[in-house]
């Protein structure tokens, strides 16, 4: 299973949050971080429910079709019942990822601004070296019927997981579809596994009050020997539940079905 952490707007953004600190005269910067604490602060049901289906072509080809029910905790767990496998089985694995953004459970906190947090430190100072990082707002587009602005950061590192394009609307702050690379686990014709970078679309939604993903889709081409072979990846996430304690036959709190 590919394992990707959506949190606050991925992995990526995470490494970003914690190196680039937002400058006062910088409203590409200012709207990032806004909408990043917009998300953490945001309601997260303890337990959300939803329907996957997996679809996966190999040049145009069926390569891998699946459907999965899932309830997922809100500190990183999940209950997975994937008709690709012999039963339900509870895990941190997630594929490709976890059904909202934003940090697991109390590491929400660490996206919080510091006078909202809870036994905040007292702040002294506030010391940094200027950022050299760019964040560029590339103009509004219409994303899944919304007017948002769209952000560009075009100096990303190639070489590790890293948030490259968001869209935000304005007024809400809510984040209606990013880009991010992260890493693939494949198989290569060898049975080697590879673990390249790839650039992942994460589209979302609002469904009663909640911010959650609608659909991820990724492509990755590889060699074949001489030839070049390409895979097209779609992730569709439907029927949304929100609970406060987990559905009845979950195997939460159990150690039987557990896979990490």
């Amino acid at each position: 299973m590919i394992r990707w952490l959506l949190c606050g707007a991925t992995t990526a953004a995470l490494i970003l949050g914690s190196t680039v600190p937002a400058r006062s005269d910088d409203t590409c910067w200012q709207l990032l971080y806004a909408a990043i604490g917009h998300g953490a602060a945001a309601p997260h049901a303890p337990y959300i429910s939803y329907s996957e289906l997996v679809n996966i072509q190999n040049d145009g080809h069926r390569f891998e079709r699946a459907n999965a029910n899932i309830t997922y905790r809100d500190d990183g767990l999940a209950w997975v019942d994937d008709d690709r496998w012999v039963h339900p089985f509870v895990s941190d694995l997630l594929e490709p990822g976890p059904p909202v953004l934003g940090p697991y459970g109390n590491r929400r906190d660490d996206w919080l601004a510091v006078a909202t947090r809870e036994y905040g430190i007292p702040l002294i100072a506030d010391v940094h070296n200027p950022s050299q990082r760019q964040c560029n707002i590339a103009g509004d587009d219409v994303v899944n019927g919304v007017l948002t602005a769209h952000i560009v950061l075009p100096d990303a590192p190639n070489s590790q997981p890293a948030l490259k394009e968001i869209w935000i609307d304005r007024g809400s702050l809510a984040i209606s579809r990013l880009i991010a690379a992260e890493y693939l686990n494949i198989y290569t014709n060898t049975w080697n596994l590879v673990h390249p970078l790839t650039d992942f679309s994460i589209d979302m939604e609002n469904v009663d009050g909640y911010s959650v993903v609608r659909r991820v889709t990724w492509k990755y081409s590889f060699k074949v020997y001489s030839q070049e072979s390409t895979l097209d990846a779609q992730y569709d996430y439907t029927n949304y539940g929100f609970e406060s304690a987990p559905p009845p036959g979950t195997l939460f709190g159990s150690s039987s079905g557990w896979v990490k």
